[in-house]
């Protein structure tokens, strides 16, 4: 493919772009942008790839290497990259989390570990924080190190908190190498993902050769969401890339840190500039929201945030557009109860699809919407926990399988074709035009057969599995492990193909037929119901967050700064609307119902009133 002119280059598909965002795509320094919500932060990074790809600016063969925080983030922008510049110059651009890099690097290279700190090829990886700190219990049995206890906090920072190899003076020290030693010698190796990352990291700092050949295939890195990366993170990123040719662009916003409770480093924009020499760059607009609710955003953050970064909204919107409701409730029944009328009207007499619309929580997803869950479902409107699929449906090995599953049994599907047909040239990376071609027509030679040998109405769970089986073999476990390096481990792999299918299986028993199962498996007509940290990097026409209240905010008084964050992110989902609720009474874990205040986050309250904005409504079945 010929190379566009730098100077003739223009934003792919039509994309206008603020001044700054054109500055950055085209900025041949290392960058740090300062991106609030709704800024297009996606959209700059996936058009500045297609600058450096489309003008050659990033020299064939080296690569791009975009390093996101969440697994979705990560997907989303591999495929607005694909969208922008076609899939040749897209398998330049690898998309992908720390954890993911890191395991990767560790996977390709576990032999190159020194000798105290081998691990088995088929390592597994400990999920749960209990089962580190089984480790400590048994190495020192007159500590208390249960998840509860108050060894448990320190003593889990502590594990990776330095890098490798480790220091042996001292008790403390001591018993933390021999835990180590006892993860690693076990059989499989335990690692869990920090320990994944320092071992990672270690591979890098005592083998020149492979930091440079890390260094010369990747030419150009982003880094997104920088503001939750935590030590462990940066230490990595500087391990692996500082001081070589390598460009980078930090997005962030330090509006939206909500990541301090799990080691954010807090000074990590002004440690990233000192140390890269990053030009510092605000991007003004707020696409995503509303006039009136960037008003909002815009008063929250002088008033709550206490900075001065204003964002613009887009001309498109109408300046009356978007509104913001505080509801108060007498109790969780009738929360639940008045959410589902008002949802139930939107979708039949608005026009929105559920999906259109998103329920937050703070924290506790179980305690705080689980009942409210369990009441759409019995009355009609689906709806669902979005943290146990939202991993696993940005797998691209699940996306292959879903579409096949959609090629089969639908009709009109064209859009699955398309994805699963991406992820076989992909798996079939060396193959030539007139290859693709013959691949193509096997392919859908495979779908007529499998169409008849599989009806609709026979299918059985036996018959799910071993569907599933034949479409993965098709492509080949192999092959798909050699393309796609996050799946070399074939454990993991297989863990990810064992989850999709027992979901399927599960869907189908609930609704009796293949695309009821995949539709309810992919959350088709299904409001998302999830943490406020799942929903970063989302968007929403309307938003509601569930439990404004002390008792969701209860570390406000240790962490305001964090707290208020995390309401303002919230907020910043939203498109058009968004919904706070308070209710009287809330239960705890245990079903025990207490009464709610707003004493300690009686500032929220105040400065939304004072925006001039939110209306404040008490709410019953009545209205």
């Amino acid at each position: 493919m010929k190379a566009i002119k730098t100077e003739e280059w223009i934003p792919a598909d039509g994309f206008e772009l603020e001044d700054n965002a054109l500055l950055v795509i085209k900025l041949p320094d290392n960058s740090l942008v300062l991106a609030g919500p709704g800024a297009g932060k996606t959209e700059l990074l996936a058009q500045k790839a297609s600058y450096l790809l489309q003008t050659n600016c990033c020299k064939f063969p080296t690569r791009i290497l975009a390093i996101s925080f969440k697994r979705d983030a990560a997907f989303n922008l591999k495929e607005r990259v694909k969208l922008r510049c076609g899939d040749e110059l897209s398998r330049r651009f690898d998309s992908i989390t720390f954890d993911s890099f890191a395991k990767q690097i560790l996977d390709r290279f576990r032999l190159a570990l020194p000798k105290d700190y081998g691990i088995s090829a088929d390592y597994e990886i400990a999920m749960k924080d209990n089962e580190t700190l089984t480790y400590y219990q048994n190495a020192d049995p007159d500590t208390n190190y249960e998840v509860r206890g108050a060894a448990a906090p320190i003593t889990l920072k502590n594990h990776t908190a330095d890098q490798l190899p480790l220091d042996k003076r001292g008790a403390t020290k001591k018993l933390r190498y021999g835990v180590w030693q006892d993860m690693l010698r076990a059989t499989p190796s335990q690692l869990n993902f920090k320990m994944i990352m320092r071992l990672a990291e270690l591979i890098i700092n005592t083998n020149p050769k492979i930091k440079a050949y890390l260094q010369e295939t990747y030419q150009y890195v982003f880094l997104d969401e920088f503001q939750d990366a935590t030590d462990l993170q940066y230490d990595f990123f500087k391990s692996c890339f500082l001081g070589s040719g390598s460009k980078y662009t930090a997005v962030g916003d330090d509006k939206q840190r909500i990541m301090l409770w799990a080691g954010a480093l807090d000074a990590v924009f002004d440690d990233f500039m000192k140390d890269t020499g990053a030009i510092r760059l605000p991007l003004k607009m707020n696409f995503r929201c509303a006039p009136r609710l960037v008003k909002l955003l815009n008063h929250l953050t002088e008033h709550l945030l206490g900075k001065t970064d204003f964002a613009i909204p887009s001309p498109k919107w109408n300046e009356e557009e978007g509104e913001c409701f505080v509801w108060v409730f007498e109790n969780p029944e009738k929360e639940t109860e008045i959410l589902f009328k008002e949802i139930k009207k939107w979708i039949e007499f608005d026009g929105l699809k559920p999906r259109d619309i998103c329920i937050l929580v703070k924290q506790k997803l179980e305690n705080y919407a689980g009942g409210l869950i369990r009441y759409f479902n019995e009355n009609g409107i689906k709806a669902r926990d979005e943290n146990a699929f939202q991993d696993l449906l940005t797998q691209e090995i699940s996306l292959y399988i879903i579409n096949v599953f959609y090629m089969i049994f639908k009709k009109k599907a064209s859009d699955s074709k398309a994805i699963t047909f991406s992820f076989l040239s992909n798996v079939f990376t060396e193959f030539e035009d007139e290859q693709l071609l013959r691949l193509e027509v096997f392919f859908h030679k495979f779908i007529k057969q499998l169409i008849k040998d599989y009806p609709q109405e026979e299918l059985d769970e036996a018959k799910l599995k071993t569907l599933v089986n034949l479409i993965v073999e098709f492509a080949g476990r192999d092959r798909i492990r050699a393309f796609y390096p996050a799946y070399k481990n074939s454990k993991y792999l297989n863990g990810i193909i064992t989850e999709l299918t027992e979901k399927l299986i599960e869907s189908y028993n609930l609704t009796g037929t293949i695309i009821g199962a995949l539709d309810q498996l992919v959350g088709n007509d299904t409001i998302p119901v999830m943490t406020v940290h799942k929903s970063k990097g989302l968007e929403y026409h309307t938003v509601i967050f569930i439990g404004l209240e002390d008792g969701a905010f209860w570390k406000f008084q240790e962490n305001p700064n964090e707290d208020k964050c995390t309401f303002f992110v919230a907020l910043s989902r939203a498109k058009e609307r968004v919904v706070f609720t308070f209710s009287k009474q809330r239960p705890n874990q245990y079903g025990r119902m207490f009464n709610q205040s707003i004493t300690n986050i009686q500032v929220i309250l105040t400065e939304l009133e004072n925006s001039g904005i939110v209306k404040m409504e008490e709410k019953s079945l009545a209205e």
